[in-house]
């Protein structure tokens, strides 16, 4: 999975910031709150309720991409071979779903491929010809550096130009609604949400509040409820159990 090395230039001298000079964020002061109906595509959710698409220790527990953006608000000029996030790609590199999810051993999830990108309420079997990278090892430097200046550039294009969500770059996910609580799982927009999470850490109530949209690209979802576990399509499959899918969920709503 190597990256673009002309896309890692692009990101090193900030060239997306040339398109944010007057540009005209989305306005929308709908806030979602647990069970309330939504009543458009945009909406506001607490800064608190993010997780990654792999899981939530990508913003709890070890967090690489939170603790990265923080060790760079403290220090801008860090050598990104020096972050946390360098280390965490060299320490952890899990290669089954065992290890990514910390599962355990009787799950039926337990031997799939790290590289597979398979959820029970989304998929009813892996699909073992599509591979994706996620955020762990063994990765080439220039991805690590890549997601590195992607951090370091939103601290800069954010206190210069406020944070501006538009149609194109809004944070997309959809909706995980669990027993008396809800999370909302990032399809897009991880490096945006870790940024103004650090921001929040240090500006107390600067970005409680943070402004969504539905992904309608990568997903057609739009809420997943565990009320309705039974219907999700790898139990209609016979691929995994409940037992399995609930140990699995429970990796993406850790409070």
């Amino acid at each position: 999975f190597p990256r673009n090395k002309i896309e890692l230039i692009k990101h090193r001298l900030n060239f997306y910031s040339y398109k944010l000079e007057g540009r005209k964020p989305i306005i929308n002061d709908f806030y979602y709150t647990f069970g309330k109906q939504i009543t458009s595509n945009e909406f506001n959710i607490k800064i608190n309720k993010f997780i990654g698409y792999e899981g939530s220790y990508i913003y709890e527990g070890d967090a690489p991409l939170l603790k990265c953006a923080i060790e760079i608000y403290k220090n801008p000029e860090m050598d990104f071979r020096e972050s946390y996030l360098f280390k965490f790609y060299k320490k952890f590199q899990p290669k089954n779903y065992g290890q990514l999810y910390d599962l355990s051993k009787k799950n039926s999830l337990y031997g799939l491929s790290s590289y597979i990108d398979f959820k029970p309420w989304v998929n009813d079997f892996p699909q073992d010809n599509k591979k994706s990278k996620g955020i762990f090892g063994p990765i080439d430097k220039n991805e690590i550096e890549h997601r590195f200046i992607r951090l370091k550039n939103l601290f800069y294009n954010i206190d210069k130009f406020g944070y501006l969500p538009t149609d194109k770059d809004i944070i997309k996910g959809y909706l995980v609604l669990l027993e008396d609580d809800y999370k909302f799982l990032i399809t897009s927009g991880h490096h945006r949400v870790a940024v103004l999470k650090a921001i929040n850490l240090f500006q107390k109530d600067k970005y409680n509040k943070v402004l969504v949209k539905f992904e309608t690209k990568r997903s057609n979802i739009k809420i997943v409820d565990i009320k309705n576990i039974k219907k999700w399509p790898a139990l209609i499959s016979l691929f995994c159990s409940e037992e399995d899918a609930m140990e699995f969920l429970k990796k993406f709503s850790i409070n």
